[in-house]
């Protein structure tokens, strides 16, 4: 939904990278068969990593301690709002398996981590019309991505292969910044490397907590992609336009 009147001219549109940008299909996933259960998991090709390269590891134990190790983390994230790189989680999974951190250990757990992010890179696109509306933002403002993602070169990758990177005069990645979006930091920095006040920019993301109100509290205006059509949260102030894919918002920059 987009303001048919008043429409506020913008210097910059700062984008949040996955379900905004980019679309992950779960679908393209391999299969994961555990426990009489089977889904859609990157652990598909981590168990089949596992007993090429180390299979004296007991998978079984070293999913479970990934698993208590991405929750963790995840606490971590949401109190702190400090990012945690892909690499060191794995590496955390280990050693709490037993393994000493040495530098093998270290290369077995970028090896990991190298092998998830393929198979997350693999299972994501950036569809043509998304890459249609960048290179027109491009021309006419700045524009920037800020994204929540432990793995930058990932994430660049993925700008890179759907054809969006020369499209962005920005590029912030937590991985790589430190702070994590609702963080104001994470914002500031990038409205700072654009030269452009928060007042003069428009964010466009799809989460509530992450996006609205992150950056809200720096005094963006706001545009929720809302895909499927949900209601924002009562605790979450109203963005200024709602739209189901960016595409939409070509009308404010016509």
């Amino acid at each position: 939904m987009l303001r048919e009147e008043g429409v506020k001219k913008y210097s910059a549109v700062l984008f949040d990278l996955f379900g905004t940008v980019a679309l992950f299909d779960r679908e393209q996933l391999p299969l994961f068969a555990w426990n009489g259960q089977t889904s859609r998991s990157t652990m598909a090709g981590l168990r089949l990593l596992i007993a090429q390269e180390m299979p004296q590891l007991d998978f079984a134990q070293f999913l479970a301690a990934l698993t208590e190790v991405n929750r963790e983390l995840a606490e971590e994230r949401a109190r702190e709002m400090r990012e945690f790189s892909s690499g060191y989680r794995f590496l955390l999974a280990l050693t709490r398996v037993g393994l000493e951190d040495g530098e093998d250990t270290r290369r077995f757990a970028e090896a990991l981590s190298q092998r998830h992010m393929a198979l997350l890179a693999a299972a994501t696109t950036i569809p043509r019309t998304h890459v249609e509306l960048l290179a027109h933002l491009y021309r006419t403002c700045r524009t920037a991505v800020v994204s929540n993602f432990d793995h930058a070169p990932t994430a660049r990758a993925i700008l890179r292969t759907g054809g969006a990177i020369s499209h962005f005069h920005q590029i912030t990645i937590s991985d790589e910044h430190g702070w994590r979006k609702p963080h104001p930091r994470i914002f500031a920095d990038t409205l700072a490397a654009l030269g452009v006040p928060p007042h003069e920019a428009l964010f466009v993301g799809d989460s509530p907590q992450d996006d609205i109100v992150g950056a809200k509290r720096v005094g963006m205006d706001v545009a929720w992609v809302n895909a499927s059509g949900g209601t924002v949260p009562a605790e979450v102030p109203a963005p200024e336009y709602i739209v189901r894919a960016i595409p939409e918002l070509r009308a404010l920059f016509t």
